[in-house]
C-alpha cells in the first residue's frame, strides 16, 4: 500500500487496482493536478479496506478485478465504512450487465478502464454529482428500443432479448446497431454508460 501525505484542501482518491504501472501513473497524474491528489494506492481488496480506514479519501476509483476478490464487494464495504465517499469502477473489460451491477453495489460512476485520462479525472471531479443533462441532449428512443436498452443494462445478450421479446436476433442486433448510433457510442457497454448518464436507463425500466 502506497501513502502520500495529505496537501492542502484538495480533493483526495484512494485507488484500488492491483496492475501497478497503471495505479502508480493514475497516482502520478492526479497528484499533479491542482485540485486532487491521490491519498493512496491499494493492490487487493485487503489493502483497500486497510487503507479505507487508516486515510481520509474523498473518492474512491475501484477496478473490477482484484487478485483477493470481486471490486464490486469492495465498493459495498467502502460504502459502509466511508458513507459520504464518491466510489467509481473501473473495468477493462465490456462485460454485459456491469455497469448495472455496479450501480446496485453503490457505484457512483462506471468508466471503461481505457478511457481517455481527462475522462477519468473529469469523473473523479464531478463524483460529488453531475448535472441533470439538457433535454435537448437526451436523444429519442422508440419504446421497443427502450425494451431493448433496459434488457442490455440488465445484461441479457441479443439472443436473450430476442427471445424475451420474441424478435428474431437479427431484429434485435438491428435495435442495438440503432441504440448505439442514436448515443453516438461504439460498443454496447458505452451504450449502458452514456444511457445511465443521460437517464435513459431509468426511463427504460418503466418498459420491462
Amino acid at each position: 500500500m502506497r501513502s502520500v501525505a495529505r496537501r492542502a484542501p484538495t480533493r483526495a482518491v484512494l485507488l484500488v487496482d492491483d496492475h501497478r504501472v497503471f495505479a502508480e501513473a493514475l497516482a502520478f497524474a492526479l497528484d499533479a493536478q491542482p485540485d486532487l491528489h491521490c491519498a493512496a494506492v491499494a493492490g487487493s481488496v485487503r489493502g483497500a479496506l486497510d487503507a479505507a480506514a487508516a486515510c481520509d479519501f474523498d473518492v474512491a476509483v475501484v477496478d473490477v478485478n482484484l487478485p483477493d476478490g470481486g471490486g464490486l464487494s469492495v465498493v459495498g464495504q467502502l460504502r459502509a465504512l466511508r458513507p459520504a465517499a464518491q466510489l467509481i469502477v473501473l473495468t477493462g473489460h465490456d462485460q454485459p450487465g456491469l455497469a448495472e451491477r455496479a450501480r446496485r453495489a453503490g457505484a457512483d460512476a462506471f468508466l471503461p478502464k481505457d478511457d481517455a485520462l481527462h475522462s477519468v479525472l473529469d469523473a473523479i471531479r464531478g463524483a460529488d454529482g453531475p448535472s441533470p443533462p439538457d433535454p435537448a441532449d437526451v436523444p429519442r428512443l422508440s419504446p421497443r428500443e427502450r425494451e431493448v436498452l433496459a434488457l442490455l443494462a440488465s445484461g441479457q445478450d441479443a439472443t436473450r432479448i430476442a427471445g424475451a421479446l420474441e424478435l428474431s436476433v437479427h431484429t434485435v442486433r438491428d435495435y442495438i446497431k440503432t441504440i448505439r448510433t442514436k448515443l453516438g457510442v461504439q460498443s454496447q457497454l458505452d451504450a449502458v454508460l452514456t444511457a445511465d448518464r443521460l437517464g435513459l436507463l431509468a426511463r427504460a425500466d418503466r418498459f420491462r
